[in-house]
């Protein structure tokens, strides 16, 4: 049986559209933070270069990580609260950005490091087809990654509680297509604002795909003993 939310009927039509739009409005405020740290950090000190220089890159993608991971914390804290109450926010939040700041750093290390030194003539921009399907493969396994950290907090919780993982897994594989969309379509010489308008966009367009599937999964999870 799914718990009461705020004390009604656990209606499961109820459930899922709440936690989907709570993703979206997590992601959208999310994106557009990083992607104000981001623009402000490149606009104000430029592109990397030297060593120094990229791991105070690393630095910012990090701190990125971290307002991504608190905003999506706080908007999914507010379905898992009714959910599971035996998961305190602080517990929530902790696993959450600590599963986004991960993700940010793993996401970004090859780029950041391993071509650092190469010509950038030596890479073109791949297909869309390739770098989207490419986007939706880093989504799997960082989804994974996601799942996990997030499943640590409500294991032994529910018998299905493990389906937590592929949920995200999957719904991050959807949601990452989105975001590398709202990140790619502005272009290089695209003002700022259009930046962090179309990282926004992307933000909220990927957070409803990872609520939409991860929603569905938490219907399983919490009707099952």
């Amino acid at each position: 049986m799914i718990p009461s939310l705020n004390g009604q009927a656990p209606l499961p039509h109820r459930l899922w559209p709440r936690w989907t739009v709570n993703c979206g409005t997590g992601e959208l405020l999310g994106i557009a933070a990083a992607a104000v740290i981001v623009t402000g950090y490149r606009y104000l000190l430029g592109e990397s270069s030297s060593t120094d220089d990229q791991l105070l890159h690393l630095f910012f993608m990090a701190l990125a990580g971290v307002a991504e991971g608190s905003a999506l914390a706080y908007f999914q804290y507010r379905m898992i609260e009714k959910v599971f109450p035996q998961v305190a926010w602080k517990q929530w939040l902790a696993y959450t950005v600590a599963a986004a700041l991960v993700g940010w750093i793993v996401g970004i290390l090859p780029s950041q490091f391993l071509t650092g030194g190469l010509e950038a003539d030596a890479f073109q921009s791949p297909e869309p087809l390739v770098y989207y399907s490419l986007a939706a493969l880093m989504g799997l396994l960082l989804g994974a990654l996601f799942g996990y950290f997030q499943w640590l907090p409500i294991k032994g919780m529910r018998k299905n509680a493990l389906l937590w993982v592929p949920a995200n897994a999957l719904g991050w594989a959807a949601g990452m297509v989105f975001i590398f969309m709202g990140a790619s379509l502005p272009g290089e010489s695209a003002s700022w604002p259009l930046v962090l308008l179309y990282g926004a966009i992307g933000g909220a367009l990927g957070g409803l795909s990872v609520g939409g599937v991860t929603g569905w999964f938490l219907l399983k999870i919490a009707a099952s003993e």
